[in-house]
């Protein structure tokens, strides 16, 4: 509990759910608000649509009722005699009107009550209208001065009928008008419609869905506008549409798409942003971590070695000394610890150079194996102090090959520290050829190396679950050294090990020779 309460929980952890929900609200609003102006604009569009639809069809609509009315008033039962007569100056105030019955409350055409403009088609629609048109008329069950139409379709062809009953004392007479097709489709139609061109598209469609009169509207979607006639040409309807509105009904898809797309995009970039926030605070605290773990180590490794070549030099200062034999043991362990104190700040220095990407390599042709003789040769002392065998297989034939002999000793020499430190029994370093490779392996008796943690090993400051068990200190930096020396020299290392069984750490570095081409120097940025 207590190192649960004593951690240190970054505001980013907070402030993510917190940046992550007003984003998404905010894309919420956005995409609402973006789509309520199309909506209200689109509202408005279809409105006026709707309105200038609705007034277009009333004005077709009351032109054929006033022409009717025109006609019906003019028709003067008083003087049915003259109806025929006076014909002439009827058709004259109403246009749309092509022909005229007059029948008695027998639904019979009274003498001379039949007028037609046609008169070439007089007898032909006057059959027509009493076989088939009459019995389709509701008549007897009119109301007096009631004006209806009947649009309906006979032998293929659409006739308006207008009709009303009118009475006189006793008697009742009917009134029945043909209105011209001819005179709906050729004058009253492209006057009423053609002034809407550059406005809006139109045509008049029939109850089959035949188009009468105009030209496709095409496929307008939500902007479409249809309606029949109110009274007179109810099998007809009208289509409007505005002009742009096959491409508003494409951009408007487009639009919602590509909105989408964005604030869809936008939350992503924040989401990632916020992820990739919350990840470099996580590696910052963890490399503050492994910073501060470093430094307590690097440390605690100097005050070893330090006290003892400080306590051992008081010793032989003051001369507190039992024998010659333990002046010189004094001495070599200040020796030894001074070495030792050499190694780790060559370490230290190497890995800031490392660091701060100036770690540079002298390569020189020369024996891989002379200089690993060299560096166990100085290292054997130690290995046997603490009870340990070495056991050294060295290829003594192997090919002269381009190292930097500095940087390849510091290789070894932290392995074998590695070994020393984590190892029992026994360290095995093998030095042989493999292809065109030259292969170095260092063994121990240790822990061993989970699978999981053998990549992570060769990371900086990282120490592994069994090392920190222990009470050997480290600094977490030699085998992340050994990884830049090898990558530096063209090879490369890796590690087989099993849990409990000890570990071997295989170096294969590429063979160089005075021939092939190699860099002088290598620097790592």
């Amino acid at each position: 509990m207590a190192s649960l309460s004593g951690r240190r929980i970054s505001p980013l952890y907070v402030l993510a759910p917190v940046i992550l929900m007003s984003a998404v609200a905010l894309g919420v609003y956005s995409y609402r608000s973006a789509a309520q102006v199309a909506e209200r604009s689109e509202r408005s569009l279809v409105s006026t649509t709707e309105l200038l639809g609705d007034q277009t069809r009333e004005r077709i609509d009351n032109f054929i009722v006033d022409s009717d009315r025109t006609v019906l008033d003019l028709v003067d039962l008083e003087h049915l005699a003259d109806f025929s007569r006076s014909w002439s100056y009827i058709v004259r105030k109403s246009p749309a009107v092509e022909a005229v019955a007059l029948l008695d409350e027998n639904l019979k055409i009274l003498p001379g009550g039949y007028v037609s403009k046609k008169r070439a088609d007089t007898e032909t629609f006057r059959d027509l209208f009493l076989t088939k048109i009459l019995p389709d008329l509701p008549l007897t069950d009119l109301k007096p001065d009631l004006h209806q139409h009947l649009h309906q379709e006979y032998e293929g062809r659409y006739y308006l009928i207008s009709y009303m009953k009118r009475q006189r004392g006793d008697r009742v007479y009917y009134v029945v008008l043909k209105i011209s097709n001819d005179y709906i489709l050729k004058e009253l139609l492209p006057d009423v419609l053609e002034p809407l061109l550059g406005k809006a598209l139109y045509c008049v469609r029939d109850d089959h869905d035949r188009m009468v009169f105009g030209s496709s509207v095409g496929q307008p979607g939500r902007y479409l506008y249809e309606k029949s006639f109110p009274t007179t040409l109810y099998r007809w309807r009208l289509q409007m549409a505005p002009t742009p509105a096959g491409s508003l009904n494409a951009s408007e898809g487009a639009r919602r798409r590509s909105e989408y797309l964005l604030i869809t995009l936008t939350l992503g970039i924040i989401l990632a942003g916020t992820v990739f926030l919350l990840y470099l605070s996580n590696r910052e605290r963890r490399a503050n971590q492994e910073k501060s773990d470093f430094i307590s180590n690097v440390s605690h490794e100097l005050k070893t070695p330090l006290s003892l070549i400080r306590m051992f030099s008081e010793l032989l200062a003051l001369g507190k000394l039992k024998s010659p034999e333990k002046a010189r043991e004094y001495a070599e362990i200040i020796t030894r610890e001074s070495e030792r104190l050499g190694r780790l700040i060559d370490n230290v220095l190497d890995f800031a150079r490392m660091e701060r990407g100036r770690a540079a390599y002298e390569f020189h042709s020369g024996q891989l194996s002379e200089v690993v003789e060299r560096a166990l040769d100085v290292y054997r002392q130690r290995v046997e102090r603490e009870g340990m065998n070495l056991v050294t297989k060295i290829d003594l034939e192997l090919p002269a090959t381009k190292f930097d002999e500095n940087a390849m000793t510091l290789l070894l020499l932290n392995l074998i520290e590695n070994a020393v430190k984590y190892g029992r029994g026994e360290i095995s370093v093998y030095l042989t050829r493999v292809g065109d490779h030259l292969r170095l392996v260092v063994g121990d008796q240790g822990p061993g190396v989970p699978p999981e943690e053998r990549d992570r090993i060769f990371e900086r400051f990282y120490r592994s679950k069994a090392a920190r068990r222990t009470n050997v200190r480290g600094s977490g930096i030699g085998l992340s050294l050994v990884k830049h020396i090898a990558e530096a020299h063209g090879g490369r290392i890796s590690v087989e090990s099993e849990p409990g069984a000890g570990a071997a750490f295989i170096i294969d570095l590429p063979i160089r020779t005075p021939m092939t081409d190699s860099p002088p120097v290598v620097t790592e940025t």
